[in-house]
């Protein structure tokens, strides 16, 4: 128990001493509001594709930059999952890499959207889940139904694959999630920094 405790001890006197260190090597971060310069609609999205915001209102940064108004951010969705079936909703991470200012002055920078900001709604999906979920239920069931019957018989076994892709197709179909769009203009919080 000695040991232990000595051990505790030690690893709390490393951290404390880590502490100040840690806090030199921390960056400002900086947070502007945004608003999408074209539509965004992430089940039609890919890695890899540019993303661009616009600043709403000038900002100063920590470092005393001036950060006009109309200066575009821009990005890269880096991930991204379409809805898919069992009501997943769509979502998507976009990597901020630079900020042009209106006189062509560009600055790098690091940094992504938030987590759980761009991603299908919640409130949308749980609706649509309790709506359609009997008819997925009733699909499922029903088809399970018709699958067995048709392994009675030889010539119904032929029939097995097809009637399965049917019937997954139509449950997927009716469990998708939802998507998750944006509109050019919509509004949006960023957190950078500058490289």
């Amino acid at each position: 128990m000695k040991k232990f405790l000595s051990l505790l001890g030690i690893i709390f006197v490393l951290n404390m001493s880590l502490i100040p260190a840690n806090a030199a090597f921390a960056r400002n971060k900086e947070t502007v509001t945004a608003s999408f310069v074209s539509d965004l609609n992430v089940n039609q999205s890919s890695k890899g594709q540019v993303v661009q915001f616009r600043i709403n209102e000038a900002c100063t940064d920590s470092n005393g930059k001036i950060i006009p108004e109309g200066s575009i951010i821009s990005g890269d969705i880096r991930a991204l999952k379409h809805g898919r079936w069992a009501y997943r909703r769509a979502k998507v991470r976009i990597e901020l890499n630079e900020i042009r200012l209106p006189d062509g002055t560009v600055y790098k920078i690091q940094g992504s959207t938030k987590r759980k900001v761009l991603k299908g709604s919640a409130i949308v999906n749980t609706g649509k889940g309790i709506i359609t979920f009997p008819a997925v239920l009733l699909v499922g069931v029903g088809g399970s139904v018709i699958m067995l019957l048709e392994c009675i018989s030889i010539a119904g076994i032929i029939l097995l694959v097809p009637t399965g892709a049917i019937v997954g197709g139509l449950t997927g179909k009716l469990s998708n999630g939802i998507n998750c769009k944006k509109q050019s203009g919509d509004k949006i919080k960023l957190e950078y920094y500058i490289k």
